[in-house]
């Protein structure tokens, strides 16, 4: 009986050793998440996210190059006399760092329908810029937008996508600047907030199957006019356009005011004068909460980094380290 018991025992010991082990290394990893959580609480009431200094080496680069582009593209524009202004990420950057989040790495241009309407036509037809038919895409994302950039080196290149309008230069994916473009749209004065939503849905709900591009802006164009929501004349109420990300993945934060954006005035991004909307306080708090100058949960975690190194993971090419140096 001894020998059996003795016997269970040397079968079981590499288990428990793991487990041992296993227990050990999760005791070590909750006390290092404490102790984040307590610099970050200690960050949170002692420092300023305003005041956190800029990001270096190979991001730091990255972004003032984007700044040169998207400067140069915005000049390029001016005499079409559109009404762009900043949106999203770069505006809250604006206000609360006067320039990118230290972890960014793109910047975001917004314009009502009329104006975006415009642009397509211009993008089209400007001979600054080369436009691709994104309409019969195929493949990954980033892999898509590679090859596209790697066959029309230091152009202008224009993809339009179901969530925005890229505008790319560069010599491959990896080093190329882009500049985003979206549609905001006013709604009719008529519509009510009950009726807004319940359409919302039906376009997210769209959104979530699998669709060829050229299905998605056909269901656009089409829903757009057949909706009945929307005006290309002004009116008091804005809200995300068909073709913009934030309609199908963020929740409905109210409509912005007509007076929220226009008249658009002028906001200091990297020492550079960017168009920025009339009330970009009233928009920060309506995006992200009263709360908008706070440290966010994805603190530190560059927004397109990691569909791009998941892309030059799958081709074998050295991922980007945005890490200071």
């Amino acid at each position: 009986m001894k020998s059996i018991k003795q016997a269970i025992k040397n079968r079981l010991r590499p288990f428990y050793k793991t487990l041992f082990r296993a227990r050990a290394k999760n005791k070590i990893l909750k006390k290092e998440n404490a102790d984040l959580k307590y610099q970050l609480n200690y960050l949170e009431h002692h420092f300023d996210i305003g005041d956190m200094k800029p990001a270096m080496g190979v991001l730091r680069e990255f972004q003032l190059a984007e700044v040169d582009f998207a400067r140069n593209i915005l000049d390029i524009l001016e005499p079409y006399n559109l009404e762009l202004y900043l949106e999203g990420g770069a505006l809250l950057g604006a206000k609360r760092h006067r320039g990118f989040i230290p972890w960014d790495d793109d910047i975001d241009i917004a314009m009502a329908r009329s104006d975006y309407n415009k642009l397509l036509q211009i993008l089209k037809t400007d001979a600054h810029f080369v436009w691709i038919d994104s309409s019969q895409k195929s493949g990954y994302y980033s892999e898509y937008y590679d090859k596209l950039i790697r066959a029309n080196p230091h152009k202008n290149i224009v993809v339009r996508t179901p969530h925005c309008m890229h505008v790319f230069n560069g010599t491959c994916l990896r080093d190329a600047s882009n500049l985003e473009f979206f549609p905001n749209d006013f709604l009719k004065e008529e519509v009510t907030e009950a009726q807004y939503l319940a359409t919302r849905d039906k376009f997210i709900n769209f959104m979530r199957k699998k669709h060829s591009w050229q299905e998605i802006f056909t269901y656009y164009e089409t829903k757009w006019q057949e909706s009945g929501l929307y005006s290309l004349e002004p009116t008091s109420r804005i809200v995300p356009g068909l073709g913009n990300w934030d309609l199908i993945m963020y929740d409905f934060h109210g409509f912005r005011r007509y007076d929220d954006v226009y008249p658009l005035t002028t906001i200091e991004f990297e020492g550079r004068k960017f168009p920025c909307p009339n009330k970009a306080l009233a928009i920060l708090e309506r995006e992200y909460g009263k709360n908008w100058r706070d440290y966010p949960k994805d603190i530190g975690i560059p927004h397109t980094l990691l569909d791009k190194n998941t892309y030059f993971s799958m081709i074998g090419e050295p991922l980007i380290d945005y890490k200071d140096v």
